[in-house]
């Protein structure tokens, strides 16, 4: 989405001159670039909304029948699942449009726009498990770390407080006896539950449109300082 945006969408024209031509026919710029973006964001959201879906049912369906079935909490199930695959094309919409007026050149452009995009995600990626407050599960030593989920962090309770655990099996006499050393008293896990699955989703997804948002205003931005106006 982003690299088409940015290359064919945007970029193409403003490269060819295409837009300047539009414009005294009865187009403004602001209008120009609207119909640029309102149609391609409505089909964004009609088609990678359905097939988000798609893929939560079928995960959903195949959660307990098959093995091999991938955890919620695994980061391309995650993503895959909810709104955060809508709210990054959007964003990627808004970021090609924004460099294909910035650069003016069709390649330049599509190239940016797809790196930017790959940044976003990762940074979202990067974010997701410290968007909602985990929950702490603590265990005795002999147990280990307990709890499945999304994990954020673990390690052991002393009495100077929480620190990295150098071993996670307190049945072994090897990492029993370095644990004593420490002083440890029990292990703790910092987790999101299944609970939180909406949550992260909601809150990601929210992000990437408020970045797409700041991306459009961007866009309008340039193409009113380019053309001395943005008014339709």
């Amino acid at each position: 989405m982003a690299a088409w945006a940015g290359g064919a969408l945007v970029g193409r024209e403003t490269e060819s001159g295409t837009a300047r031509l539009a414009w005294p026919q009865g187009v403004s710029p602001a209008r120009w670039l609207a119909s640029r973006l309102v149609a391609p964001a409505v089909l964004t959201v009609t088609v990678t909304g359905p097939l988000t879906a798609l893929h939560h049912w079928a995960w959903t369906a195949g959660r307990d029948r098959i093995d091999t079935t991938k955890f919620w909490h695994d980061m391309a199930t995650f993503h895959a699942n909810g709104a955060v695959p809508v709210g990054l094309a959007l964003a990627g919409l808004a970021a090609g449009a924004l460099a294909g007026l910035l650069l003016r050149r069709a390649m330049a452009a599509l190239a940016t726009a797809a790196v930017t995009v790959g940044v976003l995600w990762a940074a979202v990626h990067a974010a997701v498990p410290y968007l909602w407050p985990s929950v702490t599960r603590v265990s005795s030593l002999e147990e280990g770390p307990l709890g499945r989920g999304l994990l954020v962090g673990q390690g052991v309770l002393t009495p100077k407080g929480r620190t990295e655990a150098p071993c996670v099996n307190g049945g072994l006499d090897s990492c029993r006896d370095t644990l004593t050393d420490m002083g440890a008293t029990a292990f703790y896990r910092d987790l999101h539950p299944a609970s939180h699955y909406w949550p992260l989703q909601l809150v990601a997804t929210g992000i990437l449109l408020a970045v797409a948002g700041l991306l459009t205003y961007a866009a309008f931005r340039v193409l009113r300082r380019t053309t001395g106006t943005a008014r339709g």
